[in-house]
């Protein structure tokens, strides 16, 4: 495959960061507390409120334990007002003045109340430009569905083209999403949910740098992020009116749980297995509509513990070589109501103002490449009429996309911060991808 850019804009750095997989990225086993004795769930009942199996209240420990537990009750503010900051080392090789927090801030729960979220925060140093410095708000990739996973747990170190963005004068904002570093569940894929964080970091951000923040945001995500900056573009107006979003960026999205999800008896490639697993896990905590019963086998319940306690590397390895018909029930994905959940968690319900760039890898192992290029012509510009810069980069797997994309990348968000509009592959015949694609 080619990508359709003739000019050569598309760069590739080369430089590998050892960011993320969807499901094999930061392995931050070692700061989740994991319970012993815990039971597998009772296998037999199929209610749809049957309660879920937890492997047990599963938290950020040791030292930064305190920071990441909210105030009890937690005193309502707006949503992204700032609750606690923490002064977070500065990579030497980040320009001089830099300046990152570790934060816990306020966000909107799926009820419409108040909670507390984490993420980090990063500040260039110098003079403003007139009006701010414009906000690029992160979504990261698959980490697990328990607490301490939370990728703000090592500060900025997991955080793509941080010094690049920096360099470009941009405030980057990360959001850990809601469950992760703070108490509480996961919503893993829930679309609406994600969005809500991302757009909430970038107002936690404003509100940290105070009159340095511009109201110019930019959202973009990888993967699992992928999805929460595409359901940011369609949320904003509705959610949060008073960011200026100039950009979606989103590599590599997923954008249907269960067009990914493994079948049959061969064991998938790239941990679709555990990568299910979680997603099952989430969305019957989430929505209460189906019990795990219906979905899993026993064998599937009785490694529930180790879905909701560890983290992403701990529970691929529970399902590698593995065929998914040993953990998953015959039919699983017909159920109504995954699928039901699953449509509900499709971006491109709603049109984004904002310009669009996707850029996918034409040899990803995770989320496939004609898959994206559906997504993009079928709903995106077919349905929507968005404006969407639809990049493929040629002979690149899941995480080499992001890897290899970010000068361009970065350029391009640029460009939108600078209001100049950008190429609109819905424009082109085949979204612009040489014949030799097709």
């Amino acid at each position: 495959m080619t990508t359709s850019r003739g000019s050569g804009d598309v760069r590739r750095s080369g430089a590998g960061r050892g960011l993320a997989l969807l499901l094999v990225c930061i392995g931050l086993t070692g700061a989740v507390a994991v319970p012993t004795g815990a039971s597998a769930a009772t296998p037999g009942a199929t209610a749809p409120t049957t309660p879920v199996a937890d492997g047990g209240e599963s938290v950020v420990s040791g030292a930064l334990a305190s920071f990441y537990r909210p105030p009890s009750p937690l005193p309502p503010a707006p949503a992204g007002t700032v609750i606690r900051s923490q002064a977070l080392p500065v990579d030497p090789s980040l320009p001089a003045g830099t300046r990152a927090y570790r934060i816990l801030y306020h966000s909107t729960s799926s009820s419409g109340g108040d909670l507390a979220e984490s993420g980090v925060v990063v500040v260039p140093g110098g003079t403003p430009p007139t009006g701010g410095f414009p906000i690029v708000s992160w979504a990261h990739g698959t980490t697990g569905v328990a607490s301490g996973c939370a990728p703000s747990v090592t500060g900025t170190s997991t955080l793509p083209y941080l010094a690049t963005l920096v360099r470009s004068r941009d405030i980057v904002a990360a959001t850990d999403y809601r469950g992760l570093g703070t108490p509480g569940q996961h919503p893993y894929l829930v679309g609406s949910s994600e969005a809500e964080d991302v757009l909430d970091a970038a107002r936690a951000a404003r509100s940290l740098a105070g009159r340095a923040a511009s109201d110019q945001v930019a959202v973009l995500g990888f993967s699992q992020g992928g999805q929460a900056a595409l359901f940011a573009g369609e949320l904003a107006p509705q959610y949060a009116p008073d960011l200026d979003l100039t950009a979606v960026a989103a590599v590599a999205p997923v954008t249907s749980v269960l067009e990914l999800a493994p079948t049959g008896d061969t064991p998938p490639p790239s941990g679709q297995s555990a990568f299910t697993a979680m997603v099952l896990y989430a969305w019957a905590k989430h929505y209460r509509t189906f019990g795990l019963q219906r979905v899993l086998t026993q064998a599937g319940l009785a490694d529930l513990p180790a879905v909701s306690s560890s983290c992403v590397d701990a529970v691929a390895s529970l399902y590698d070589a593995v065929a998914p018909a040993r953990f998953f029930q015959p039919g699983w994905e017909a159920v109504p109501a995954v699928q039901a959940a699953n449509r509900a968690n499709v971006p491109g319900d709603s049109p984004t103002s904002a310009p669009i760039l996707v850029v996918q890898g034409t040899a990803d192992e995770v989320v496939p490449a004609a898959r994206t290029t559906r997504f993009v012509g079928g709903q995106l510009c077919g349905q929507q009429y968005d404006s969407v810069d639809y990049v493929m980069e040629p002979d690149l797997g899941h995480e080499q996309a992001l890897d290899g994309s970010g000068t361009f990348i970065d350029r391009w968000l640029q460009a939108r911060f600078a209001g100049t509009s950008g190429e609109n592959s819905c424009a082109l015949p085949g979204l612009g991808i040489a014949s030799a694609t097709r």
